[in-house]
């Protein structure tokens, strides 16, 4: 039977899975929600993975790697991120992670060296943790967010990095009767003006990845403005560190 190699990343929100070939090849994917005390959908996931594939290692990332004692490397987002992206983007690039409590922006070399990285430091702001409660409070469907904003005009941001005090300007707004896409537009506005802060190589082109990338695929048309650059969303970017935790694993002989 033909080796695989297991990648798991244990994110803020989600945990994802994904198995490798030797080719390096995906053949499994999978997420399950993080904070849970119900581990029966985990348990399943890497009961069929053994089940179904011969697996010659694991590679573990996120918050919660440390929690998987049987993986043979462990490694930090930074590094997994390089890793996965640059296997499938092979030249100088910066990589821009929006995860569910952090933002990270990795300069990441043509062999996946990680050159340069920086991270927010206001707590969540602009994160995907900021846009689920501020839109929250806006009472606007997460899955509704990205087409709502589409449809916007609106060039205004929240000003608040606390997500707390975002929600109050948030209300201000609904008493304002701004109109839901508008709202929805000025939240994005805000995560990508929370970008802007952040020091970025603007000589490189830009790679985003995340779930917030997944499941909000207006933003990127906003960072295109505001960051005056063309933005490549990677194929499954909420997987990518996974992917690279996968690699890792691979290559840990």
């Amino acid at each position: 039977m033909s080796k695989h190699y297991l990648g798991i990343d244990a994110g803020s929100s989600f945990t994802k899975f994904v198995v490798l070939d030797e080719s390096n090849s995906i053949v499994f994917q999978n997420l399950v929600k993080t904070l849970t005390r119900n581990k029966d959908e985990e348990n399943g996931i890497l009961k069929s993975i053994n089940d179904n594939y011969s697996i010659a290692g694991i590679g573990a990332t996120g918050y919660g790697r440390n929690y998987y004692k049987n993986a043979n490397v462990i490694k930090t987002e930074l590094y997994c991120a390089s890793t996965g992206l640059t296997e499938l983007y092979p030249f100088e690039k910066n990589i821009i992670d929006i995860g569910g409590e952090d933002i990270k922006i990795i300069k990441s070399a043509s062999n996946g060296k990680v050159i340069d990285f920086y991270m927010n430091t206001r707590c969540a702001a602009g994160t995907g943790a900021f846009i689920t409660e501020v839109a929250d409070k806006a009472e606007i469907e997460l899955s509704e967010m990205s087409a709502l904003a589409e449809k916007s005009s609106f060039n205004k941001e929240l000003n608040s990095f606390c997500t707390v005090f975002a929600k109050t300007e948030v209300m201000q707004w609904i008493f304002d009767n701004v109109p839901a896409e508008d709202i929805a537009k000025g939240i994005y506005i805000s995560v990508v003006n929370r970008i802007k802060k952040i020091p970025m190589d603007k000589t490189l082109p830009i790679i985003l990845v995340g779930g917030v990338a997944k499941y909000h695929p207006y933003i990127k048309v906003i960072m295109e403005e505001y960051l005056m650059q063309k933005v490549t969303v990677a194929d499954n970017p909420q997987y990518i560190n996974a992917f690279g935790a996968s690699l890792f694993a691979k290559n840990n002989k």
